[in-house]
């Protein structure tokens, strides 16, 4: 190829230009910016006077220079300070004061951009233009809007193979030292080599600089071969462009140190459509429903939520509205609280109810403001029956962050919000598939906004992937009664489904904590960081205990190791219940294990900071949701857990973090089939999914279920002049009366029916107790379970019997701990054979590592129904050989049930099975075959006494399918379209005999293949 042909980097440059052209933006060449005092000036002053005299038509002349001095002068000790204010000038504004003789100052309030109207600004696109300063640089492009240069390109080219990304964002940060001017007024920064561009802030490591996926927001375009085009068209339209800058760039300000961030384009789009929704549900008319977004975690929730509520808090249609951002629990409440403290240059200053009355006066006030409460804080008063109204305002937006879990409150304060803000509109924000909670969201909030689920974030590097290890600690039993024991222990305990669910927690949180046990996970942790630390030494981890006990246990284990790492456990303290030395001092360390809430706080600055020395906490609950710290790479599992609650503490190692690669989650517990069927959920068609209940059907089952209830009750035991719905607000004494009264009543004969009953009931709440109609008598169901709380505990007494709890987990432990042995830890990839999977999306090699607790067994069942399934995929039902790989599958899987074979085997067998799937697929892939075509391909390969060779057999599938699929009309499988069938049944005939198939061989295959197309294109063309 000649020098002439080739594409060079100055081409990349052009048709990015180009682009920028394409949507409005006036190119102009270096050489052409005319008079120009010094090349280290980077402000078009001429450009900036233009758009002053048009914008401010009657601010004096003779002071515009005094005014362009004190936009572009930007005060500041460094570029990033000088940045800062600037972008406080840009957004803001600037109060310009002009003195007059008379004493009578004028004052303007001028900004540099027109915002209310985007096209009315002046944008510029050029190129190599040299500026002067330390060094002497040339940057590839510079954006101006209203001369000032606000985005900055570097390009690297496309066409040759050893420039890199990488290489642009390097030029960046060293043009933030050579012509530090530029970047005074630095809004972002693209950089690009064609296939990888990414946006970002130029004092940002590289790891925080993000690709643009969508043009419009709905479409994700995963696409490399042209994502600066997706950039451009998707960013850069000039109304976007503003937006973005104006509302979607933030200074976040700790106290100690201050970052730069942007949005992402699943934050700019996701804030921006739950914009317009809010402004729909606030109008007189509207249904207060705005929706819900769902960003899976770890993807920037909580600034997605900063955003929303600074776009809000301006937005003149909503007339300075009252935001209130509502969360389950005070530790969430504080953290989110200080996020939004940190981004105070963007929606100013916050408010934090200290309690349910400080509440009730900030909503009462009149004014806009952004408020932060937990959930509990909107609680009835003494004597109240209900909730009273606070404001009856429509521009109140409630925020309820995490919604799946704070909305469905069986005490009723969901209920209670809605009473207090009758006007109020109400949005979720959750990183948890709606569907997880069993109950419709959407009811709540209205349908699903925007949806950015855990694969895309994975492809977006917005969060890390996450890898998955299986070091199972094998237990022999050596006590054969074991079971019978512990079923005797148990006994006389009622058969109550919660009771049994707590037994048996207990039994395995024994069963996990024996000694023997307890030391083998504390070495296999202690090694596992150790090697890892070798490889990345900033790395934190959590270990995740089931019991508090067993934290405490693990503890002393790893302690008394001499290759631990600095360990600090952080649990709950229960004063009743706590041994003594649980809150002394630990040995070695600055804090006990019962940490107040300042200790918890110095721990969690430890745990966030590389360079501390504190490298791993124990934790049975506390810190698995909502807590951030970048660096922590390893999750060590020894608690069973699902759904939400998984996904949620497996989030806590999927932040992005210079330098690290992904988190890893090592199960000692058997995991394995629940993160299979969450993290199906998290990135199942984006899941968005349909309701999973009628709820007009359960509405009518609930006021079923109540009518049920009330009918035991007797008339003479309701309070006087009050409506069972309103017991609270009867005193005190009274109050405990009534109860006492009611449950007296029911031991008289009746206990178990009203059991039954209001077992019923408390299920049917929980699908509908969102509802208007049915948080009307939300205290009545109250006073029910009260009721049946009261009943269990009289008649299933704790205490005098050698029953109580503690007897029964002493006892409990000790048979535990003589019944069983540990055989050390197990790492199943390693034996069978199989590299660490990718549970982020969704390696199918993860199932290897499903395993059966509390015994040794390995659970193969998913790992079974995985290979089968593929089997049916790539295999028709009368295949031969599918049917023979089906049934070699079920025979080992006999065997194994039948202690013939060992477990390990059984992996090696079914990862030797899935490699012969995978050369298969090889195969085909070789040959060229779609995977419509495959099913087309096995029917002439599974054929008798047929000699064809594998390229011939491709071939005529090649040709089959081509010719018949220009005969398929819509509906042609119809029996009203036998003319169309009868023209594919010819194509198909005319193709075998121009490839000179044997006339016994034509029928055979012209009625397989057409009845194989029948199934495979039966929806033509939607299926084409």
């Amino acid at each position: 190829m000649s020098n002439r042909s080739r594409l060079y980097e100055s081409d990349f440059e052009e048709t990015t230009i180009e682009r920028l052209k394409n949507l409005g933006y006036e190119y102009i060449p270096a050489y052409e910016w005319g008079s120009r005092p010094s090349l280290a000036d980077v402000v078009m002053e001429k450009r900036l006077e233009k758009y002053l005299f048009d914008t401010y038509p009657t601010f004096p002349k003779e002071h515009i220079p005094a005014l362009i001095s004190q936009i572009t002068n930007i005060d500041g000790v460094t570029v990033e300070q000088r940045n800062e204010r600037f972008h406080e000038v840009l957004t803001k504004g600037i109060d310009f004061k002009i003195e007059q003789e008379n004493d009578e100052n004028q004052f303007y309030h001028i900004s540099p951009i027109n915002w209310e109207k985007p096209l009315e600004n002046d944008f510029v696109v050029m190129n190599q233009l040299a500026i002067e300063g330390r060094m002497s640089r040339r940057p590839d492009i510079i954006v101006y809007i209203n001369g000032l240069p606000l985005i900055l390109f570097e390009l690297k080219s496309p066409y040759i193979e050893n420039t890199t990304v990488q290489d642009a964002y390097t030029q960046v940060r060293n043009y933030t030292y050579d012509i530090a001017q530029l970047f005074n007024y630095n809004a972002l920064s693209v950089i690009s080599d064609g296939t990888t561009t990414l946006h970002g802030m130029p004092f940002a490591p590289i790891e925080f600089f993000a690709a643009w996926k969508s043009i419009d927001g709905v479409r994700i375009d995963n696409n490399i071969a042209n994502t600066m085009k997706t950039l451009i068209e998707g960013l850069f339209q000039k109304d976007r462009l503003l937006n973005y800058i104006r509302n979607f760039i933030v200074f976040m300000d700790n106290g100690k140190t201050k970052v730069k961030i942007g949005a992402k384009y699943h934050q700019f789009f996701g804030v921006n459509f739950a914009l317009q929704e809010s402004i729909r549900a606030t109008r007189p008319n509207g249904d207060r429903k705005i929706g819900v977004i769902w960003h899976t975690q770890g993807s920037g929730k909580s600034i997605s939520m900063l955003f929303f509520a600074g776009i809000l808090i301006r937005h003149s249609e909503l007339k300075n509205p009252t935001v209130v951002i509502q969360v389950d629990r005070a530790d969430l409440d504080n953290q989110l609280h200080d996020t939004f403290v940190e981004g105070k240059a963007l929606v100013g200053h916050v408010k934090q109810a200290d309690s349910a009355s400080g509440l009730r006066e900030l909503l009462k006030n009149e004014s806009g403001q952004i408020i932060f409460t937990t959930i509990e804080k909107f609680r009835l008063k003494e004597s109240e029956g209900v909730h009273p109204v606070l404001s009856e305002r429509e521009n109140i937006i409630v925020i309820a962050d995490e919604a799946h879990r704070t909305q469905y409150n069986d005490a009723g304060y969901a209920g209670h919000i809605k009473t207090a803000l009758p006007n109020a509109s109400h949005i979720g924000f959750t990183g948890t598939p709606v569907d997880f909670a069993g109950r419709s969201t959407n009811e709540v909030f209205g349908h699903t906004i925007h949806t950015y689920d855990m694969l895309q974030a994975v492809e977006d590097n917005a969060t890390v992937p996450i890898y998955y290890e299986s070091r199972l600690i094998r237990l022999g039993i050596t006590n054969d009664d074991i079971d019978s024991q512990i079923e005797e222990l148990g006994t006389g305990e009622g058969n109550d489904e919660l009771e049994k669910h707590r037994r048996a927690w207990a039994a395995l949180a024994k069963l996990a904590g024996t000694k023997e046990r307890v030391e083998e996970l504390a070495k296999t942790i202690v090694d596992h960081f150790g090697e890892k630390q070798t490889v990345t030494p900033e790395a934190k981890g959590m270990i995740v205990c089931m019991s508090r006990e067993n934290c405490v246990a693990l503890y002393n284990e790893m302690r008394n190791l001499p290759n631990c790492p600095p360990v600090e456990i952080i649990m709950t303290g229960d004063v009743s219940k706590d041994p003594e030395e649980w809150r002394q001092k630990q040995e070695g360390s600055d804090y006990s294990h019962i940490k107040s809430k300042e200790e918890q706080e110095a721990v969690k600055a430890k745990l966030r900071d590389p360079k501390d020395p504190l490298k791993l906490v124990i934790v049975r609950d506390m810190w698995l949701t909502g807590f951030d710290a970048k660096p922590l790479t390893y999750l060590y599992v020894d608690k069973p857990m699902k759904g939400h609650n998984l996904m949620q503490a497996i989030a806590r190692v999927n932040r992005v973090f210079p330098g690290k690669q992904g988190g890893t989650i090592v199960d000692f517990i058997g995991i394995a089939t629940q993160l299979k069927e969450a993290t199906k959920k998290y990135t199942d068609s984006g899941g968005k999914g349909d309701l999973t209940f009628d709820i007009e059907q359960a509405e009518g089952l609930f006021w079923g279920f109540l009518q049920d209830v009330r009918g035991l009750i007797p008339q003479d035991l309701y309070p006087n002049n009050l409506s069972l719905n309103e017991w609270r607000a009867l005193p005190k004494v009274e109050r405990e009366d009534f109860i006492a009264e009611v449950v007296n009543h029911f031991l008289g004969g009746e206990e178990k029916a009203f059991l039954e009953a209001q077992a019923k009931l408390a299920k049917s709440h929980k699908l509908v107790s969102h509802l208007s109609s049915v948080t009307a008598v939300s205290g009545e169901v109250l006073l029910y379970d009260i009721v049946r709380t009261q009943l269990r505990k009289i008649s299933q007494p704790i205490g005098g019997d050698g029953q109580n709890d503690n007897n029964y987990e002493k006892k409990l432990g000790q048979i535990v701990n003589e019944s069983v042995s540990s055989y050390g830890a197990l790492d199943l990839f390693e034996i069978a054979g199989i590299e660490k999977p990718n549970i982020s999306v969704l390696d199918d090699a993860f199932l290897a590592g499903l395993v059966e607790k509390p015994h040794i067994d390995l659970r193969l069942k998913l790992l079974r129904q995985l290979l089968e399934d593929e089997i049916k995929v790539k295999f028709k039902k009368k295949n031969p050989k599918g049917k023979q790989m089906s049934e070699m599958l079920k025979k080992t899987i006999e065997e194994y049930h039948n202690r013939v074979i060992s477990a390990a085997d059984v992996i090696r067998f079914m990862v030797e099975m899935r490699n012969n799937l995978d050369e298969e697929t090889k195969r085909r892939m070789d040959l060229g075959l779609t995977e419509e075509e495959v099913a087309f391909y096995e029917i002439i390969a599974n054929m008798e006494n047929a000699t064809f060779d594998n390229q011939f057999m491709a071939d005529l599938v090649h040709q089959v399918v081509k010719n018949m699929k220009k005969e398929f009309q819509v509906d042609w499988t119809n029996p009203h379209r036998q003319d169309i069938l009868s023209k594919v049944n010819l194509a198909v005939k005319a193709t075998l005999m121009k490839n000179k198939i044997k006339p016994e061989q034509l029928k055979f295959l012209t009625n397989a293949f057409v009845e194989e197309a029948k199934e495979q294109f039966k929806d033509w063309p939607i299926d084409a």
